[in-house]
């Protein structure tokens, strides 16, 4: 299992990986001691969080990657929309394998959650100009640098 966890860490496919070298396991028979076995799923998840930055470096390259020089302007457009398609695969690809960041803690998606209210430049005593914000909501005064609100 540290094997397939290290190739998914490189940022390839389970499928790849399973299918291209006899030493390795079946993909299905992976999937399902991930799923029986928690700490091999935590072994796995976290593998596939790093994997995931592997595609994020990948699509960063890729669309940074300058066309070469004397393309036909037709095999040049062709070029950009291939490109197109793979960074959007993969920027798929990245959500799926990554929904938590890269350290993989439940707790760094829920802190990123709720709604936020700003109020700009109401001092204290004075009446809002809009109903009272909800209690869970978090709120940010914006305020000039010497500490006054600004209007």
């Amino acid at each position: 299992m540290q094997a397939v966890c290290d190739e998914l860490a490189k940022g390839k496919s389970l499928r790849s990986i399973c299918d291209n070298d006899p030493k390795m396991p079946h993909w299905v028979t992976v999937l399902q001691a991930v799923q029986r076995d928690e700490e091999l799923y935590e072994l796995y998840s976290r593998a596939r969080a790093i994997g995931a930055e592997v595609l994020a470096d990948e699509m960063h390259d890729l669309a940074a990657q300058p066309l070469p020089d004397g393309l036909d302007p037709r095999l040049a457009n062709a070029e950009v929309q291939r490109r197109r398609v793979e960074i959007d695969t993969k920027k798929w690809t990245f959500a799926k394998m990554q929904p938590r960041g890269v350290r993989h803690k439940k707790e760094d998606v829920d802190q990123q959650q709720g709604p936020v209210m700003l109020v700009w430049g109401q001092q204290d005593g004075e009446p809002p100009d809009q109903a009272e914000p909800k209690a869970d909501a978090d709120v940010v005064r914006l305020v000039a640098n010497d500490g006054e609100s600004t209007r």
